[in-house]
């Protein structure tokens, strides 16, 4: 009530973003193209939202091996043996709330770098939480049109390794029936209207999520220690209580 007796309504309270962090990882080997290019306009969409922080990695110019299949970071609990950029990747990956994840159709699937990538997370799957609730969208673009479920597929098993997928878009960067960029697509992907509202969409939807889940962390809403599991489904245990035996880790008697 005012002094003149009339009811006036109370300001809400002004609620203050969480900040969050999103990476955006583009698995293709042709720096500064479409599949770049769309991960990056699907970026600069989130970063409009406040409190969003967003950076941008191409695999184009990072030297990642294949797993070799050793068996050296299941028998040491430490992270591959091979120094080359996958580290710096998945660092980046680990310090990020959320992941924007795209890559180009190549033939009917995605392009593997993403494949040869997470061939060299053993370690961080098996022994750590450090992709726990780690909120994925995924991206592709496409040639000829064709394909393009296929390769947001292949990169599923991306996302649900690093935690969950939230969204999936594409989009179309030529004419489906002769491969060669039309006169009317003067910026490559970025021309497709309705391809780039899905990309948009889908920043924003892990942008929302994102946002939910940091919330709930640092309120302390979540699961128990106890009830904490790694994506393979295991709980974490003290290595001095295990040991090595014939290629598995068995608990110390």
């Amino acid at each position: 009530m005012n002094t003149a007796g009339e009811h006036v309504e109370k300001e809400p309270d002004r609620v203050i973003p969480v900040a969050i962090k999103l990476l955006g990882i583009s698995g293709t080997p042709i720096k500064g193209g479409n599949c770049d290019t769309m991960v990056q306009e699907a970026l600069r969409t989130a970063s409009q939202v406040a409190g969003v922080e967003t950076e941008f990695l191409t695999l184009a110019d990072k030297k990642i091996a294949l797993c070799q299949h050793c068996q050296w970071c299941i028998e040491n609990r430490a992270p591959c043996k091979i120094q080359d950029d996958a580290h710096t990747v998945f660092e980046k990956m680990i310090r990020s709330d959320g992941l924007i994840l795209g890559a180009p159709v190549w033939n009917v699937g995605a392009a593997p770098l993403f494949a040869i990538l997470i061939s060299r997370w053993r370690y961080h799957q098996f022994f750590t939480y450090n992709f726990r609730n780690k909120v994925s969208g995924l991206l592709t673009v496409g040639f000829l049109g064709m394909g393009m479920e296929r390769a947001l597929e292949d990169l599923e098993v991306v996302g649900r390794g690093a935690g969950f997928v939230v969204a999936r878009g594409w989009a179309v960067a030529s004419t489906a029936a002769m491969g060669q960029r039309p006169a009317y697509l003067e910026h490559g992907v970025l021309d497709d209207k309705i391809g780039m509202i899905r990309v948009r969409n889908v920043a924003l939807k892990v942008v929302e999520i994102t946002r939910m889940i940091r919330y709930a962390t640092d309120a302390k809403v979540t699961l128990p220690e106890n009830y904490k599991t790694t994506f393979r489904g295991v709980h974490l245990k003290d290595p001095e209580k295990k040991v090595f035996i014939d290629g598995v880790w068995r608990d110390r008697k």
